[in-house]
């Protein structure tokens, strides 16, 4: 195996920064002459993957979802597996393909394990792994940027209830499979693995490898009712309310009038979009995971 490490400085709030030498003195030794590269921007990671993978046929990104995100983004463009060393703040990803949060152990399992193809999303010139979410969690997403003294989950919670008070809804025309419908929505997401925002269970029956989109629209509702339903969704349980509906598809086009907000991946992709054409590529990449 011919690897090299992408590393976030910023990722986990800085830890994987505190955490480079343990890295450097792991790597050196299960992957012996494997350069370790930092990111230095947003969007440079993508950069790094896309030049890395063209000489090595393992990048492993080190950090949270984003850092996983620009990286896979990186990877369409060439033929090199994806391995994760996990340190982030949400890292939901990590959590659906079973990868150890123990750096040694990730790191181990990269090493004796088969990589395993996993499917991709396609959104516009881009690429998603996890899922994609339009409405109410992208402005969740812009708003938990700005928390700096909370950790893990609670970022994401923080930053559902500090949301709830300014958002109202999205008015989308959806095209699933060529099915049309017009909907006043409180969220959508399309989902390729089953939880975003840190555990938030939206499309709970997602599969990483099954080459379908898992779709969870929740119609527009009042702050009380959606309030009963937050604990739901931790769990999954949401999808039994009346005003959610799963679907499943493989193309889905997203267009409105009026600006609206999404994210990829927990990465913003804007907040006055008016379309956005997803499609599903079947193991398109491959993983190293428990999954």
């Amino acid at each position: 195996m011919k690897a090299a490490f992408i590393l976030n400085p910023a990722a986990g709030r800085g830890k994987a920064l505190q955490m480079e030498a343990t890295l450097q003195n792991e790597a050196q030794r299960l992957f012996p002459g494997a350069p370790i590269v930092r990111s230095a921007r947003p969007g440079h990671a993508r950069n790094l993957a896309a030049q890395l993978g063209g000489t090595h046929d393992t990048v492993i990104a080190v950090g949270g979802d984003g850092t996983i995100h620009e990286v896979v983004n990186g990877l369409m463009e060439n033929k090199a597996a994806l391995g994760i060393v996990p340190v982030g703040t949400g890292n939901d990803l990590v959590k659906a393909l079973n990868i150890p949060r123990d750096t040694q152990a990730a790191l181990q399992l990269i090493r004796n394990t088969p990589p395993r193809p996993i499917d991709v999303g396609r959104v516009n010139d881009g690429y998603f792994i996890n899922g994609l979410g339009i409405g109410f969690d992208a402005w969740v997403v812009k708003r938990s940027l700005s928390v700096k003294k909370l950790r893990g989950n609670l970022v994401y919670l923080y930053a559902v209830l500090a949301t709830l008070g300014s958002y109202s809804h999205c008015t989308l025309e959806i095209d699933m499979d060529g099915n049309q419908s017009g909907q006043d929505l409180f969220l959508m997401t399309i989902g390729n693995g089953p939880s975003l925002g840190g555990g938030f269970k939206l499309t709970p029956g997602a599969r990483l490898d099954d080459g379908w989109f898992d779709i969870c629209t929740i119609r527009k509702m009042h702050i009380p009712r959606v309030l009963r339903n937050l604990l739901r969704v931790y769990r999954g349980t949401h999808i039994h309310d009346p005003r959610v509906e799963i679907s499943r598809c493989r193309e889905i086009t997203v267009r409105s009038t009026i600006p609206f907000a999404a994210h990829a991946d927990g990465e913003a992709l804007g907040y006055d979009l008016t379309e956005l054409k997803m499609s599903v590529l079947p193991g398109a990449l491959h993983v190293y995971c428990n999954y």
